[in-house]
């Protein structure tokens, strides 16, 4: 049997901080197909640089919908927007949870996709 989705939600990218006193970031990623790892890191550096609070660390957990399997007879033009899409909605997840935990309210943060055009 296979798993359910809901219909009328839109694709989201979900994004977790938590802070840490050591500096340095990790990520965990789940169907990490568009290199978000490097992005994601790099987005939460930033977030707490700008916040004036770069010497900390934290953990980052992102996750993002699977991504579609790939046809090889049929190329998608679309899979390269796509792909942007996601990226973009994680950097935002990302900033957005970061922000939240450093204002001490809920770490967690739900960023829908917004499709390609």
């Amino acid at each position: 049997m296979t798993a359910h989705r809901r219909r009328g939600t839109a694709p989201a990218v979900h994004a977790c901080f938590s802070v840490r006193e050591a500096p340095g970031i990790t990520v965990a990623v789940s169907h990490d197909g568009a290199g978000l790892v490097t992005a994601a890191r790099h987005t939460a550096q930033r977030a707490l640089a700008e916040a004036g609070r770069g010497y900390l660390g934290g953990r980052v957990e992102l996750r993002t919908p699977r991504p579609p399997d790939r046809v090889t007879s049929r190329p998608s033009a679309h899979a390269p927007r796509r792909r942007r899409a996601v990226r973009r909605a994680a950097d935002r997840a990302v900033a957005q949870a970061v922000a939240a935990t450093l204002r001490g309210e809920a770490a967690g943060v739900r960023v829908h996709i917004r499709p390609p055009l």
